[in-house]
């Protein structure tokens, strides 16, 4: 919940957990989750991905990689009614989606070099071979 001069914002109904996908926006992120429908008729399983404009609260701080925990609230703008909860897991190195389509992967590459979302730094293959020679 954040505090701030209109009061906490709680949550009511559904929660449900996902990845950051995007955090461009100064308090918003968009979460995508994967979901796995089951009909009858056929007997089979479907599986798709929604994505979500969620409200980032700047106590919790969501970046790019994250897998959060959401949850349903009051509407905040015309596209946010989640609010992020509590990051789950962090990400871990040099965060890439993988997405078909949209940005090229070398665009956001380059995106992401702009952006510094290096969390932790990854060993280069100068370190890798130098522990496989100890």
């Amino acid at each position: 919940m954040e505090k701030n001069r209109k009061g906490a914002i709680s949550t009511r109904g559904h929660t449900k957990s996902g990845t950051v996908v995007s955090d461009r926006s100064k308090k918003t992120v968009v979460v995508e989750s994967d979901t796995l429908d089951y009909f009858p008729k056929y007997r089979r399983y479907a599986r798709s991905t929604s994505s979500v404009h969620v409200h980032n609260p700047d106590e919790i701080g969501a970046k790019l990689g994250d897998t959060v925990e959401i949850a349903e609230c009051r509407k905040i703008s015309k596209t946010k009614a989640w609010i992020v909860t509590r990051i789950i897991k962090k990400a871990q190195g040099i965060v890439v989606l993988q997405r078909g389509g949209g940005r090229s992967l070398d665009d956001e590459a380059e995106r992401l070099k702009k952006a510094e979302v290096k969390r932790a730094a990854l060993p280069t293959e100068e370190q890798k071979a130098k522990d496989k020679e100890e």
